[in-house]
């Protein structure tokens, strides 16, 4: 049998006609959106792990509890900073708030239009994006620049037709290391507290741990009522759940520390079984994972798991969704100043190994911040070190930081005995030092730019982080070759420091005189050096300088220059470091100043008035007035 057609074809062209049409109007019809996950992301603040599911008895968190139960609980996920609004930032940016130069605390400094904040691609693929809170430390994304509507309000759950899908952050304060202030209340504990060794044991001490259970029940309902509304709004089925503390907890040496008590952080992640299939390797309700995970991870997974674009310049590894990255082998931690106390220190932790580097090591661990001194078991504390009635290890946290500090957590996990001295651990140290000046490289990290000269540049038209990336404005490499001299307390490298303080780059100047001042008076050889100083034309090296001189020859010979100083500084920042050289000298004769002794001198803004306050009182980073 033949199949040829006596036509020239064997369809007829109304048929191939009709048939294009139909091709046509498929191929014109939009291609229908990929379904995407809702996204909660919840932020308690100052907790740290001590939740029920963490295995703290004291804990009440039956909320939190559950949802570990249903979800997946991570045990070395770490806050790259150790106080709030710097972490905030942090996840903000999807990098380390010390790339952004957002990284001391309370700064309003501005950030690049390179870096792109999270919610800008969210809302690019029409999520709609809400938020609790607008301190994410910076000056160019405010509260008002952030979010589509307020979480707290549930706005998400009214976002209309136009948005298939929301993104809400939850920020639960009732944790906040306040909540240990005053007469807030003191929950009953109902099994023994075990009080940390560096932690002194007493009637205030249990009374501010009181509170602070109490807090975190308070938090825990906060986020059992954010549960509920998901479930009421009926959309438990397609939403994904973070939660994580934005760093450690708030008694003594953990809030503002590098240490696991002030950076370890609870992580749990919960998938409903809609979205099972993006969960992480090994996720099963109820399980643990042991992946090391830090805030760039965390931000940077939640938004590939709502499948929008990831900006270059986000640093994390994902570790869920459709195409996961291997873990960090090492996270890195910083702090910076908080409020009116400068202060400089990075870390590497591989979730077992901690290496902490103190780039000021002449500074105390804890310079009488004027803000956590609103817990009396703080201030008894201190008393107590003032009468000498505390251990060595109780002792440390009122001390100068050392310049180096390494620790095993599994076998220590309060960092109390440093082992960078051990024998046995010589190796592994070195390596953890040499992978720490690689991350800042790496990271590009601005923290080493003194703040009063970060203050200037920011007042300009540019911002910190294009300024730093300019030609031979911040040479890092050599600027980190020069801390590591400076923090060392080595009078051998004083040579370095005098020739330094003749270089043209007004960091490397900083950093040499800083090395002369950590020193004391074993600096006296570059006396004449550090006078010459003292008339730098940047007024980071001025006041480092005449801070120098004050330890070799005795406050009073640098008193009146350094209080000169801060009358004529050009903004809060500058003013506050010229007192803050008064405080770091323990000079307490302000008060009695027939020229400088008036209370409306300094008044250049926040931490400069703090720190003015401070000196009238005779309060110093080592003296507290009964």
């Amino acid at each position: 049998m033949s199949y040829a057609s006596s036509e020239p074809f064997p369809i007829s062209l109304k048929k191939v006609t009709n048939l294009l049409w139909i091709i046509f109007f498929v191929c014109a019809i939009p291609a229908v959106a990929e379904e995407r996950p809702n996204i909660v992301f919840i932020l308690s603040e100052d907790n740290g792990s001590f939740l029920g599911c963490y295995g703290d008895k004291n804990a009440q968190t039956p909320n939190l509890d559950k949802l570990a139960a249903e979800g997946q609980r991570y045990t070395n996920c770490f806050a790259n900073a150790p106080v709030c609004a710097p972490a905030r930032c942090t996840l903000l940016l999807g990098t380390h708030a010390t790339t952004a130069g957002t990284h001391h605390m309370r700064s309003a400094y501005k950030v690049s239009s390179a870096l792109i904040p999270f919610h800008h691609p969210l809302q690019k693929a029409v999520y709609f994006v809400t938020g609790s809170k607008g301190d994410y430390n910076n000056a160019t994304y405010r509260k008002e620049h952030l979010w589509n509507g307020q979480a707290g309000k549930g706005d998400h759950f009214n976002r209309g037709d136009a948005f298939p899908n929301f993104f809400a952050v939850y920020n639960i304060e009732h944790s906040h290391e306040s909540r240990a202030f005053g007469n807030h209340p003191t929950k009953k504990l109902q099994h023994p507290l075990e009080i940390p060794p560096y932690q002194i044991d007493n009637q205030a001490t249990r009374d501010d741990w009181g509170k602070v259970y109490s807090s975190i029940e308070k938090m825990d309902e906060s986020v059992g009522d954010f549960l509920k509304a998901i479930e009421r709004n009926g959309e438990a089925d397609n939403t994904i759940i973070f939660y994580i503390s934005d760093h450690g907890g708030i008694m003594i040496r953990s809030k503002r520390y590098l240490y696991d008590s002030g950076t370890r952080v609870p992580f749990i992640a919960y998938f409903p079984e809609k979205w099972r299939h993006l969960a992480p390797e090994g996720y099963q309700p109820g399980s643990t994972s042991e992946r090391l995970v830090d805030f760039t991870d965390i931000i940077k997974t939640l938004l590939h798991l709502c499948g929008v674009e990831i900006p270059a310049t986000y640093t994390g590894n994902i570790f869920a969704g459709k195409s996961p990255e291997p873990a960090k082998e090492r996270v890195l931690l910083f702090s910076g100043r908080f409020d009116e106390s400068q202060d400089c220190s990075r870390a590497l932790t591989d979730g077992r190994y901690k290496y902490i580097r103190n780039y000021e090591p002449d500074r105390r661990a804890h310079q009488l911040l004027q803000y956590p001194l609103g817990q009396n078991a703080q201030i008894a504390h201190y008393r107590a070190y003032a009468r000498g009635e505390t251990n060595k290890t109780q002792s440390a946290i009122f001390e100068c930081h050392v310049p180096e500090e390494f620790y095993d957590t599994q076998s220590d996990p309060h960092e109390v005995n440093n082992l960078i001295t051990s024998p046995a651990h010589q190796d592994l140290i070195t390596d953890f030092r040499q992978s720490l000046d690689q991350h800042l490289i790496d990271t590009h990290d601005l923290g080493f730019i003194p703040e009063p000269l970060m203050e200037s540049v920011n007042k300009g038209d540019t911002t910190i982080y294009e300024w730093a990336r300019e030609e031979g404005n911040y040479p890092l490499k050599e600027v980190i070759a020069l801390a590591n001299l400076a923090s060392s307390q080595d009078p051998a490298n004083i040579p370095t420091f005098q020739k330094e303080l003749g270089n043209a780059n007004p960091v490397m100047r900083y950093w040499a005189a800083l090395g002369l001042r950590v020193l004391g008076k074993d600096a006296a050889p570059a006396e004449l050096d550090l006078i010459k100083a003292s008339n730098d034309s940047d007024p980071s090296v001025r006041i480092t300088a005449l801070t120098a001189l004050g330890k070799i020859k005795g406050p009073q010979s640098s008193a009146d220059l350094l209080l000169e100083e801060a009358v004529s500084a050009n903004g809060n920042i500058h003013c506050n470091w010229a007192l803050g050289g008064l405080k770091l000298l323990d000079y307490r004769s302000l008060k009695n100043h027939p020229k400088f002794g008036k209370q409306n001198l300094f008044n250049k803004g926040p931490y400069s008035n703090c720190s003015r306050n401070d000196l009238l009182n005779g309060k110093t980073y080592t003296h507290l007035p009964e």
